[in-house]
């Protein structure tokens, strides 16, 4: 997850740090980093973590306007947000971030509402096994297993995700584009694309801004318990031999944030293959905008931006 970078997103000019996101930094200053007190490959500090990741992301999100109904799909517990005005007939499907650790359904209900209703779709959120618990392949296994429950029917469909999601969902694209059946559409939003190399940006953004370079190391190892990811195209898409007929793609990225560069690797990879990818930067923005909502602005714009977008590439 730290990659090497094919352009010169070193040398882009850096844009002021948003006020406030600063403001929402600063009040959480004296919290414990991200996965402070967890030790890879062991579940210890690991609840407190995914509390902490839990509070924080309702106090930057605000309470979700609706419960979302619970059901399963594939035999994986699922959380199906309607939307207040239907829009689309498209099956929509989000898959959460946090590391593949710390996120579940509960701390991403209010995300996964508002993307029901900014899209007028039915959302369905994939509450997939965590690590440490449940390493590499099982997050991936249970949303592949749910994402082909869902569109069995051959119904038309878009994929979702943030951080760790959007690696979920962007392996489960190209595992559907193999099999026949790829999505209609796809958002990644600061997608971590690449296990095996080097980016700036992870050293640019190592710390203050929410996510540090020690949190996707720390995440990193959780998920693979040992796995050795050279060659894995399961961990990293960007390394996949061809990503041509990978559906048509926004990546958004956040200036400072660790994964950045990667995320730019990954939609300059996809416009090389000839997809339909779009590179949405928010420079001003961190890791985890995309649930900043409530207390950021200019988070909120930008979401609004991308769903509106997105709703654009659903109904063609």
């Amino acid at each position: 997850m730290n990659g090497v970078p094919d352009g010169d997103d070193a040398d882009t000019l850096r844009a002021p740090l948003d006020a406030d996101v600063r403001a929402l930094l600063d009040r959480w200053a004296e919290e414990p980093a991200m996965f402070a007190g967890t030790t890879p490959g062991t579940t210890d500090g690991v609840a407190a973590a995914r509390a902490r990741f839990a509070a924080q992301m309702i106090d930057a999100a605000g309470l979700p306007p609706r419960a979302p109904e619970l059901g399963e799909a594939g035999g994986v517990p699922v959380r199906v947000h309607r939307p207040s005005a239907p829009a689309t007939d498209a099956v929509v499907v989000f898959v959460h971030g946090g590391g593949w650790v710390l996120g579940d359904g509960d701390a991403y209900d209010t995300v996964a509402a508002r993307l029901a209703d900014d899209l007028g779709a039915v959302v369905t959120a994939v509450d997939y096994r965590p690590a440490p618990e449940h390493p590499f392949p099982g997050p991936l296994e249970d949303t592949l297993a749910a994402v082909r429950a869902l569109t069995a029917d051959g119904a038309r469909y878009a994929l979702v995700g943030d951080s760790a999601g959007a690696n979920l969902a962007a392996v489960t694209a190209l595992t559907l584009r193999d099999e026949g059946r790829p999505p209609a559409a796809s958002l990644l939003v600061y997608p971590p694309p690449d296990f095996e190399g080097r980016y700036p940006s992870v050293a640019e953004n190592a710390e203050g801004h929410w996510l540090t370079a020690a949190d996707v190391k720390a995440c990193s190892k959780h998920y693979l318990a040992g796995h050795d990811p050279r060659g894995d195209v399961r961990l990293s898409p960007l390394r996949a031999p061809s990503l041509a007929g990978f559906p048509p793609t926004i990546v958004a990225t956040a200036g400072y944030d660790p994964l950045r560069d990667a995320g730019h690797a990954f939609a300059d990879a996809l416009v090389a293959a000839e997809v339909d990818a779009r590179r949405r930067e928010h420079p001003a923005l961190v890791h985890g905008f995309y649930a900043f909502t409530a207390a950021v602005p200019a988070a909120d714009a930008a979401v609004s931006a991308l769903h509106a977008e997105l709703a654009e590439l659903i109904a063609r």
